[in-house]
C-alpha cells in the first residue's frame, strides 16, 4: 500500500518504481535479504519510521475526541452515534441524534436507541458532568427514551433559513458604513467577546457548557464574530460545534439591545447569509425579542430542536432535602410552566 507521501518513477523497462518511506508495512521485502547486517538496519530503521508515523496519529488522535459508538447484530452494523466534548475542559460531551440503520434484529427501534445512548453515557473522563442531546421538538421517540434514562429538558432553539434575504432590496447605506465594526474573533478582544457571552447565557446554561476563550477561538472561522460599535459588543454570531455536518451559527444579541440599532443587525444577518457556505442562524426560544426580530425580517423558522441534559450536578442537587419536592422548573431556573409537556420517563397507566 502506498503512502500519500510516496512518488513513482517509470523505468526503462516499463514497470513502476515506487518511492516510500521504509515502514514496517514493507516486512515482506525485508525476509528476502539475505544481507545480516543490512538486514538488522533496515528493521531498525522501519521501527523508527513506523514509531514516528504512530506518534504524529496519536497527537492527532489527542485533537479528536471524537467517539463512534455502534450497535453490532451478527456481523453488521444496525445503529450508530457520535460522542465529543464541547469544551476544552471534556465536562460537557454531545451525543449526536441515534443513527439506526435497518435490519432484521428482533430489537426494537427504542431498545437500539436506549441501549446506544446508555453506552455513550457510560463513556466518560473523571471530569465529564453533563451530556447533551438535541433532539427534533417533535420526535418524540427520542425524547422519551432520553428522559427514560434521566436526560430533562433544557430549553428550546430555533433554526433559521435566511435565504430568501439573498433577493435584491433597497439598502440601508448608513447601516451599511456602521457595519463596518464587525470583527473577527482575535488575541485583542476575545476577552470582550467571551465576557458578552457569558453575561447574555442563562446561569444553567453557562456552568454546562463552561466555555473558555479556547473554545470560543475554536469555534472562529471566516463567519464568525462579533459586531462592536463604540466599543461595546452588540451580538455575536459563533459556529456552533454541536452540529458536525451542518454550518449552524449561534446569533447572540445583548439582553440590553437597543431598536436604534436595528437596521445595524440587519444588515449584519444580511452578510451572514450572503457568505458561503449555506448557513443557519441558532437561537434560544426564551429570547423572544430576537425571534420577533427575525420573523419581521422575512427569515424563516427551519427547524425546532429541544436541548435534553444529563447532569450529574443537578441530579445529586435534586436529591438534597431542601429541594427534593421543589419542581422540575424550579431546579432550572428556566423553563416556564406554560411551555411544552415534554414525554415523561414513565409512560402513564391507563384503566
Amino acid at each position: 500500500m502506498k503512502k500519500d507521501n510516496s512518488y513513482s518513477f517509470q523505468s526503462k523497462k516499463g514497470m513502476e518504481v515506487t518511492f516510500e518511506e521504509l515502514h514496517i508495512r514493507h516486512i515482506n521485502l525485508l525476509i528476502d535479504i539475505k544481507n545480516k547486517e543490512l538486514n538488522n538496519w533496515f528493521f531498525k530503521m522501519a521501527i523508527i519510521n513506523t514509531f514516528d508515523d504512530l506518534k504524529i496519529f496519536l497527537n492527532n488522535l489527542k485533537k479528536n475526541k471524537n467517539k463512534c459508538i455502534i450497535a453490532i447484530y451478527g456481523n453488521e452494523i444496525i445503529g450508530y452515534l457520535n460522542i465529543f466534548p464541547l469544551n476544552k475542559k471534556e465536562t460537557c460531551l454531545k451525543i449526536s441524534k441515534p443513527k439506526l440503520i435497518n435490519s432484521k434484529c428482533s430489537l426494537t427501534d427504542k431498545q437500539l436507541t436506549l441501549g446506544l445512548i446508555k453506552k455513550s453515557i457510560s463513556i466518560k473522563e473523571i471530569k465529564t458532568s453533563s451530556w447533551i442531546i438535541n433532539s427534533d421538538i417533535n420526535n418524540i421517540d427520542l425524547i422519551s427514551n432520553s428522559r427514560e434514562l434521566g436526560f430533562q429538558p433544557l430549553g428550546e432553539i430555533i433554526l433559521w433559513d435566511g435565504s430568501d434575504l439573498n433577493k435584491p432590496k433597497n439598502q440601508n447605506t448608513n447601516a451599511y458604513t456602521l457595519i463596518n465594526e464587525f470583527q473577527n474573533i482575535n488575541k485583542q478582544n476575545i476577552l470582550k467577546i467571551v465576557n458578552f457571552i457569558r453575561s447574555n447565557q442563562s446561569p444553567l446554561i453557562r456552568n454546562i457548557l463552561d466555555f473558555d476563550q479556547v473554545d470560543i477561538l475554536k469555534r472562529n472561522n471566516s463567519k464568525s464574530g462579533a459586531l462592536i460599535y463604540e466599543n461595546s459588543v452588540l451580538c455575536t454570531i459563533l459556529k456552533d460545534i454541536n452540529y458536525q455536518n451542518e454550518e449552524i451559527y449561534t446569533l447572540t444579541i445583548s439582553r440590553y439591545w437597543d431598536e436604534r440599532f436595528n437596521s445595524i443587525l440587519k444588515e449584519f444577518i444580511k452578510r451572514f447569509f450572503e457568505k458561503s457556505p449555506v448557513s443557519y442562524l441558532k437561537t434560544y426560544k426564551e429570547n423572544s425579542q430576537l425571534n420577533v426580530f427575525l420573523e419581521e425580517f422575512n427569515i424563516k423558522e427551519k427547524n425546532q430542536e429541544i436541548i435534553l441534559i444529563r447532569n450529574t450536578i443537578i441530579k445529586n442537587e435534586a436529591k438534597q432535602v431542601n429541594i427534593i419536592n421543589q419542581s422540575l422548573e424550579s431546579i432550572f431556573g428556566k423553563l416556564s410552566p406554560q411551555g411544552n409537556a415534554y414525554p415523561s420517563p414513565f409512560p402513564l397507566k391507563t384503566k
